[in-house]
């Protein structure tokens, strides 16, 4: 049992870490634009902009898909999946997918 505690442990300070600097790092720089109403007429601007944001769709499409089925496989809350979706929209998928990351580790943990 501890050592089971143990080899999650340092994954689980990992995801964290890492849902701490998806949130920051990302606000950081939407914090510096003149005025966020504007964020999502920006991002097709340019053919490089819309690359990124077709990019970050599909993984935020495909984080979805991971979350339904490894929730449902490991019997995760509907209300903790259903927030990370939202909290992916409206504060980062670089925040909510390692954050899904430590959910599910603590759910395997179990």
């Amino acid at each position: 049992m501890i050592a089971a505690m143990r080899s999650t442990a340092v994954p689980q300070v990992i995801y964290l870490v890492l849902a701490i600097s998806g949130g920051v790092g990302t606000w950081f720089f939407n914090l510096q634009m003149a005025e966020l109403s504007t964020f999502f007429t920006q991002v097709w601007d340019t053919p490089l902009m819309s690359s990124l944001a077709v990019d970050l769709l599909v993984v935020v499409l495909t984080f979805y898909v991971l979350m339904a089925m490894e929730g449902r496989r490991l019997r995760m809350s509907p209300l903790l999946l259903v927030s990370l979706g939202v909290l992916a929209w409206l504060v980062a998928v670089a925040c909510a997918l390692p954050l899904f990351l430590f959910f599910r580790e603590r759910a395997m943990a179990r």
